[in-house]
């Protein structure tokens, strides 16, 4: 076999190969400029060579590969997955592994941890979002105290797939979050919470929002939970709907990224989003 290496890439023509030959849109239906800025993120951008023949490239960050893609001529995607770690044998983790490459890494000694994918849907409603009776609605906004919410968040994913993904957080961490989320769509912030009227109780609710910096000017829903209880009312679709309806003002469409086994995942394909590639987050097996 020809001697084979990674050669540091100009990230500028790099970001061009990566876009036309990663074979997805990894936030789904970008315009051109912005796919490219959104693939200029880092410098350490790669070729994978092979003698004088550029047959691949890949972004690898300490221990870790992210998006690697085949160029063509060349098209045999189990040897460049060969020649790629043979050249990096520090690799413990792979991001961005499309579904095509899943079964070839599992073969090389990787397993698969999460899967995630982007879902897109129109703004707007063919009807008005109905609140469930018994129920009020509210805006969250970033000066609300938000301990208040830190236990509907808690209750909201517990037992759910991210958290056996990721783990729990602890208050600290949700706190964090809610914060941080609330902050980015400071811009344009769509954030809501349902209260039960006879109780007061806080019974979902849901972050969103559009930030100064999202590609497009989509909006985004960051957050969307109801605490079990509650469940099965109708009032995470009333907040999916009213998010499209009140994004409708200002972009025309309305994104979110979900955990592939996530329950919510049907609810989100019932109220009109459509998923994008599955993209699978993958470590190196203990040995």
């Amino acid at each position: 076999m020809e001697q084979c290496r990674l050669e540091q890439a100009d990230k500028n023509s790099f970001a061009v190969h990566q876009v036309i030959y990663s074979n997805s849109d990894i936030e789904m239906w970008y315009d051109w400029n912005t796919r490219l800025n959104d693939t200029q993120f880092t410098d350490q951008c790669f070729w994978i060579m092979c003698g004088d023949d550029r047959i691949g490239g890949v972004v690898k960050i300490d221990d870790t590969l992210m998006f690697p893609f085949v160029i063509p001529p060349f098209s045999d995607r189990q040897q460049m997955w060969r020649i790629l770690l043979k050249c990096c044998k520090d690799i413990s983790n792979i991001n961005g592994v499309l579904q095509d490459d899943v079964d070839i890494l599992l073969s090389l000694g990787f397993k698969a941890n999460v899967i995630r994918q982007v879902m897109c849907c129109p703004t707007g409603a063919s009807k008005k979002p109905v609140i469930p009776n018994g129920l009020s609605l509210y805006m969250l906004e970033d000066s609300f105290d938000i301990t208040k919410i830190k236990e509907v968040m808690k209750e909201g994913y517990r037992g759910g797939i991210d958290y056996e993904t990721f783990g729990v957080p602890n208050d600290e961490q949700i706190m964090e979050d809610i914060s941080y989320l609330l902050q980015v769509y400071k811009h344009r912030n769509l954030s809501i919470y349902v209260v039960n009227e006879q109780n007061q109780e806080i019974v979902g609710l849901c972050i969103a929002g559009i930030s100064k910096n999202m590609p497009l000017g989509f909006a985004e829903i960051g957050e969307l939970c109801v605490v079990p209880q509650y469940r099965n009312k109708g009032i995470a679709e009333f907040m999916l709907n009213y998010i499209k309806d009140s994004a409708s003002v200002y972009t025309e469409v309305v994104k979110l990224c979900v955990t592939v086994g996530n329950y919510a995942e049907i609810l989100y394909r019932k109220a009109g989003f459509q998923a994008g590639p599955r993209f699978v987050k993958m470590t190196k097996r203990s040995m």
